[in-house]
């Protein structure tokens, strides 16, 4: 049961859920759980279109399948919330982490700070290891300095479970919560939510900036659900940051057309960056190795990566006896060892 106003500020809530004091509370905005759009019944918290055949019920009432396990939204209830007030006071040094980061990571974290301050939409398309969280504190300082709410979310639990105690270290000064489906904690009302994407769905128009974690995984990734807990969660004027080092298909197609920025850090654990593949046809290629030859082309460049101890590794066909070609091949070359 809900006692207090504060924990709906920014919230989306069952109105039963709030004590029966509260629910006459004069802040709170009431809206209906499920609304008739063109006919149709829409969950108005997950914006899904319903199914009679599906959504109907014994009582002649209609609730939402698409967001059951959040908790039961039906027509007979309304969902209740309180505008975000942001009753946070400015804090001028609020990072508490002393680290460092490199000069390609400064950049692409400069660049986080300059979508929050616009309000605009980015993807930071990075590497594992490449220290994706570390590049978020500066922005995260920002928007604290700022008064801001910040949002923090991934579609896996043990991400956020991993990534709530690293946030909580490098700003601890601050108030921040951590939320997913198996929390025993309360709610309250905190600066920074570090959440599952599923508890999206009790946000709505909360945080000034967000951060998506993991945004190419399994359940967000292609889920109309997640993606409008996303929406509802951020504020209409703010800013939005996904962190991937896989993007899928829909986030490339938004950076070609323009409608997300994209800064990108190709740097693996060890800090190089990752080697550019280069495609070298040879048409001739599989012919030359039945005739257990290989091209000159191929030889010059295995010969030059020996030289300069490096190691290669060589996919063949199965077909055609090629993998012996080669190994066979090799094996006359003493200064190629296999």
């Amino acid at each position: 049961m809900i006692n207090h106003i504060s924990e709906l500020y920014g919230r989306q809530i069952k109105l039963s859920d709030l004590s029966e004091e509260l629910q006459h509370h004069p802040a709170i905005h009431v809206r209906p759980a499920l609304g008739k759009i063109a006919g149709r019944w829409v969950c108005t918290r997950c914006q899904a279109k319903l199914k009679p055949i599906l959504a109907g019920l014994p009582n002649g009432q209609f609730y939402c399948y698409e967001c059951i396990q959040m908790g039961r939204m039906d027509t007979l209830q309304g969902l209740a919330t309180v505008d975000e007030p942001n009753r946070f006071a400015a804090v001028k040094h609020p990072m508490s982490w002393r680290g460092h980061l490199t000069a390609l990571q400064a950049a692409c974290a400069q660049q986080i700070v300059e979508v929050f301050k616009n309000h605009r939409r980015h993807l930071l398309w990075a590497v594992t290891g490449a220290g994706k969280t570390e590049m978020l504190f500066p922005a995260i300082e920002w928007a604290i300095h700022h008064g801001l709410r910040i949002g923090i979310a991934s579609p896996r639990v043990d991400v956020c479970i991993e990534l709530f105690p690293r946030i909580q270290a490098a700003f601890d000064g601050v108030s921040s919560i951590l939320l997913h489906g198996q929390s025993e904690a309360p709610y309250q009302y905190c600066q920074i939510t570090v959440c599952t994407t599923h508890q999206l769905l009790r946000f709505y128009h909360a945080f000034d900036v967000m951060v998506i974690d993991e945004v190419d995984v399994f359940p967000f990734s292609g889920n109309p659900m997640l993606h409008t807990a996303v929406s509802n969660a951020i504020k209409p004027s703010g800013g939005l940051l996904y962190l991937t080092a896989t993007p899928d298909r829909s986030l490339l197609r938004a950076v070609k057309s323009g409608d997300l920025s994209v800064g990108y850090l190709p740097i693996l654990y060890h800090g190089h960056l990752l080697p550019e593949v280069t495609i070298i046809k040879l048409p001739r290629i599989a012919a030359q190795i039945k005739e257990s030859r290989l091209p000159g082309q191929v030889m010059t460049m295995i010969g030059r990566l020996v030289a300069a101890s490096q190691t290669i590794f060589v996919v063949c066909s199965h077909d055609s006896g090629s993998s012996a070609s080669w190994g066979g091949h090799f094996q006359r070359k003493d200064s190629l060892p296999i």
